[in-house]
C-alpha cells in the first residue's frame, strides 16, 4: 500500500470513529431528553380545568331511585362495586399501560365517598369528565362520560347515589389513589380533553318511538360503540355514529386473564346479527348467554337492569343499521381439564367461571369471600342457580338448567379451594 493509500485509509478510519462517536452522542442526547421529558411529565402531574358552574337538581322520588339503581347496575357497578362490602365502595382495577386505576368510593360517606357532593357536582363529572373538587380530568379510558344522557336519566342516577339503598350506605373503605403512567400523563396533555356541558335540556325519545329510543340506549346510555367498533379508545361520545367502524366490531379487548378478545359485529349482516330475534338478543344482554348457550365473555356483562321494552328498542335500532361485512376473529378457547383429572376445575372452565373470576379466583369478582358468604354447599348452589335471589340486579348469570345437578358439588368444592 502506498503512502497516499495509507493516508486515505487513516482518514476514513478516523471519519468512521467520529461518526460512531456522533451516533453514540446522539443516542445519549435522546436518552437525556427522554429522561428530562419523563421527569417533567411526572412533576407536572395531570392537567386541571375550570369546573363548569351548572345548576342541576335531582329530587329523589321513588321512581327515580328505582330507575337510578337499574342504570347504576349497568353503568357503574362493574368497576365501583366491591363484593366484600357489597356496596359501591370502589376497588383497584386491573393494571393497564395507562397505569393502575382505582374506582373510587361512591357511597354516602362524606370524607372518602361522595356524601358531601351536590347534584350539580355529580352532573359535571358524569357529563364532562372533570372532577368537580379538583378540576382534574378523569381519563376517558378509565371512566366513560355521558354528555348526551337524558336529564331525567342523569337525575335518576344522582337520586339513587344519594338514597338509602344498601349499595350506597356510608362505608369508610378508600381504595388507593390511581397511579398514572407516563403514557397516561402524555395523553392527558395532548389528546384527552373534557367534554362540554350541554347548553340545553336533553330528553330521551319516548319508548313508543322504538327505533329512536333504541338508538338513544345504544349510543348515549350503554355506549355500545365504545367496544363494538374498529378500535377501542376511538369512541366519539358526542356523536357515536361517527366512531370509526361504528358497531361493526373487531376492536381488541381483554379479559381478566389477559386473553385478547374481539368485539362482535352488531350490524344486521351475516357476519353480525342478521337473523337474530329480540328474544335471542335479550338472552345475551339480560341473561348473559349467547345463542350457543355459553356464557358471554368479559368485558361484556349481562345487563339485568334492562326492561323488555328496552331490549326490543335496541333490537329494532340495530336492525336499521347498514349491514357491514366484518368477520370478527373468534375468541381463543380455554383448555378444559378433563373431569377425571380435576372435576371441579373441569366445570369451572366448562361453564366460563374464569372469564370473570380469573384462573385463580381473583378477577372482577373475588372468590376469596365465597366460603364466608356461603357457609354450606347448599347455599352456594342456590346462589349459582339464581343470583337474583340474593341480588335483584346481578352481573352473575343464573346457571339453573345450565349446570347439571350432579355437577354442583364438585364445582362448589373447587370454588372453595380457590377461595382458600
Amino acid at each position: 500500500m502506498t503512502g497516499a493509500s495509507r493516508s486515505t485509509a487513516s482518514r476514513r478510519g478516523r471519519g468512521r470513529r467520529w461518526l460512531i462517536k456522533l451516533g453514540l452522542g446522539g443516542v445519549l442526547l435522546v436518552g437525556v431528553l427522554l429522561a428530562l421529558g419523563a421527569g417533567a411529565l411526572t412533576l407536572l402531574g395531570m392537567p386541571t380545568y375550570e369546573v363548569p358552574k351548572v345548576a342541576f337538581e335531582a329530587e329523589p322520588t321513588p321512581q327515580r331511585v328505582e330507575r337510578g339503581k337499574r342504570l347504576v347496575s349497568m353503568l357503574c357497578r362493574r368497576c365501583h362495586y366491591d363484593g366484600a362490602t357489597r356496596a359501591l365502595t370502589g376497588r383497584v382495577l386491573p393494571e393497564t399501560r395507562l397505569g393502575r386505576p382505582s374506582a373510587p368510593n361512591l357511597t354516602r360517606e362524606p370524607q372518602v365517598g361522595i356524601g358531601g357532593w351536590s347534584a350539580s357536582e355529580l352532573a359535571v363529572l358524569l357529563r364532562t369528565g372533570i372532577h368537580p373538587k379538583t378540576g382534574v380530568l378523569v381519563p376517558p379510558s378509565f371512566m366513560p362520560r355521558w354528555p348526551r344522557l337524558a336529564d331525567e336519566d342523569l337525575a335518576a342516577i344522582v337520586a339513587f347515589l344519594g338514597s338509602e339503598d344498601a349499595w350506597v350506605a356510608p362505608h369508610a373503605e378508600e381504595p388507593p389513589p390511581t397511579q398514572y403512567s407516563l403514557v397516561a400523563r402524555y395523553r392527558a396533555l395532548w389528546s384527552w380533553s373534557p367534554l362540554p356541558y350541554p347548553r340545553a335540556p336533553i330528553e330521551a325519545p319516548a319508548e313508543v318511538e322504538l327505533e329512536a329510543h333504541g338508538a338513544y340506549l345504544v349510543d348515549h346510555v350503554l355506549q355500545c360503540a365504545a367496544c363494538h367498533s374498529a378500535r377501542w379508545g376511538d369512541f366519539d361520545a358526542l356523536d357515536p355514529p361517527r366512531t370509526p367502524g361504528y358497531l361493526a366490531g373487531g376492536a381488541a379487548t381483554g379479559d381478566v386473564n389477559g386473553v385478547v378478545l374481539r368485539a362482535a359485529n352488531l350490524t344486521p349482516d351475516a357476519t353480525g346479527l342478521a337473523g337474530w330475534t329480540s328474544e335471542q338478543l335479550r338472552r345475551v344482554l339480560v341473561d348473559g348467554f349467547g345463542r350457543d348457550g355459553k356464557v358471554v365473555r368479559w368485558p361484556m356483562t349481562r345487563h339485568a337492569g334492562l326492561e323488555r321494552i328496552e331490549v326490543e328498542a335496541i333490537h329494532a335500532y340495530l336492525q336499521t343499521l347498514d349491514p357491514v361485512v366484518n368477520v370478527v376473529e373468534e375468541s381463543p378457547p380455554y383448555r378444559i381439564v378433563g373431569r377425571k383429572a380435576d372435576a371441579g376445575r373441569h366445570f369451572y372452565v366448562l361453564y366460563g367461571c374464569q372469564y370473570c373470576h380469573g384462573d385463580k379466583g381473583v378477577g372482577v369478582a373475588d372468590l376469596r369471600g365465597a366460603a364466608k358468604r356461603f357457609a354450606t354447599d347448599e347455599e352456594l348452589t342456590t346462589f349459582l342457580r339464581d343470583p337474583s335471589k340474593h341480588d335483584p340486579l346481578p352481573i352473575m348469570p343464573a346457571y339453573a338448567g345450565v349446570i347439571g345437578e350432579d355437577e354442583y358439588a364438585e364445582l362448589c368444592e373447587y370454588v372453595r379451594r380457590l377461595g382458600g
